[in-house]
């Protein structure tokens, strides 16, 4: 019995293996997402996001025509820096992060097998959270790559993939809708993540 028993677990292991080593991880990353907001029955411009990963850093670019917000952490340590540009007002906050008063996961649930899309060439598959705020995120996720630091949204931290496209639904207002443009695998420079302090006003 324990001989035809051991090839069986042998072969779900090896299959388990096979399927993780599938994944590559990524220590380096340059993400860009078009963000559109949808208004009535049409889904408007409204700017850019732009992702840039080395190691535990990250740094996030949210674009609009009315201002620049950069966001940099580092997953080893407890504080982050907000800068904000307004015209021709520079601004700088230290902050906590995550944030303690964030708000939690209600539910994770997996879309069917047949529902997935391809986004840059990457097969995604689709999750969908609720937050105790009542905000849905519809996600989706590749499981081929995941980069060092995947929860550039703290939404993303129990995603088993690099996030390509998701939208956002709060429980008022508009919804807003993320997704993938580009994906650059090319080394980036530590300056991307250094910040001259004189050049902003310091805010609490």
């Amino acid at each position: 019995m324990n001989c035809k028993i051991t090839p069986l677990i042998l072969s779900i292991f090896f299959t388990i293996a096979s399927a993780h080593a599938q994944i590559k991880v990524v220590g380096e990353c340059a993400l860009q997402f078009e963000i559109l907001e949808q208004q009535g029955q049409q889904w408007v411009p409204i700017g850019s996001k732009n992702i840039l990963v080395k190691g535990s850093q990250c740094k996030t670019i949210f674009t609009t025509p009315q201002m620049v917000q950069v966001l940099i952490f580092n997953t080893q340590s407890d504080n982050a820096i907000i800068l904000k540009d307004i015209g021709e007002s520079h601004f700088l906050q230290e902050i906590k992060y995550p944030p303690s008063n964030a708000p939690v996961v209600l539910s994770m649930k997996e879309s069917v097998a047949d529902s997935s899309t391809t986004i840059l060439g990457y097969v995604c598959k689709k999750i969908q959270l609720t937050w105790s705020d009542n905000t849905v995120y519809e996600i989706q996720y590749t499981n081929e790559i995941i980069s060092s630091v995947n929860a550039f949204e703290l939404a993303f931290k129990d995603i088993p993939g690099l996030v390509l496209a998701y939208t956002i639904q709060p429980e008022k207002g508009n919804a807003i809708q993320y997704k993938a443009t580009k994906i650059d695998l090319s080394p980036i420079s530590l300056s991307q993540f250094n910040v001259n302090k004189q050049l902003y006003q310091t805010i609490d």
